[in-house]
């Protein structure tokens, strides 16, 4: 709809703004709401600390990657399990995801690395070891790359698989 102003001109009014009523009521619920709500998903999200080895070092630290290797196997999962360990303390840990969590990236290397990166609070893992029950595949010796680790130990043996390369070539 079209107007004058003082000298013929034509001019546009502005549209006259509805006030949708459920955003406002949104808006005000989030703000009573969410103070409330965040210390509790804080605290939830919060991982439960790890117990660790009575005697600290490497074969300590294959039992419990073994024992994630039994825990994924007991859930029906692929039998695979690894630890991270820092300073002779483990600080990740994980048994394979794949089947359970539907996740083809849930190797139990990758899943380790997620905990001890969301543990630490970073994604550099300068320092830090993978104890792993096998020899670790492609992708898994890849993401020990990008996350900066050390070296890679495997099997049951304890094979020192080196500082992890790229590709896993």
């Amino acid at each position: 709809m079209c107007a004058s102003d003082d000298h013929g001109l034509p001019t546009r009014k502005a549209p006259a703004r509805k006030i949708d009523r459920r955003l406002v009521l949104a808006g005000a619920v989030a703000g009573l709401v969410a103070p409330s709500v965040a210390p509790a998903v804080a605290r939830a999200a919060a991982p439960k600390p790890i117990p660790q080895p009575s005697t600290p070092g490497p074969k300590a630290f294959m039992r419990r990657a073994e024992r994630m290797r039994e825990l994924a196997s007991a859930a029906g999962d692929q039998g695979y399990g690894a630890v991270i360990v820092k300073n002779n303390k483990i600080v990740g840990q994980a048994p394979s995801r794949v089947v359970t969590g539907k996740d083809p990236t849930a190797h139990a290397e990758v899943e380790a690395i997620r905990d001890a990166a969301n543990r630490l609070g970073t994604r550099d893992l300068s320092g830090c070891v993978m104890y792993g029950t096998f020899k670790a595949c492609a992708m898994c010796e890849t993401a020990a790359y990008w996350a900066q680790l050390d070296r890679v130990y495997h099997g049951s043996a304890i094979t020192d698989g080196g500082k992890p390369k790229y590709g896993g070539c």
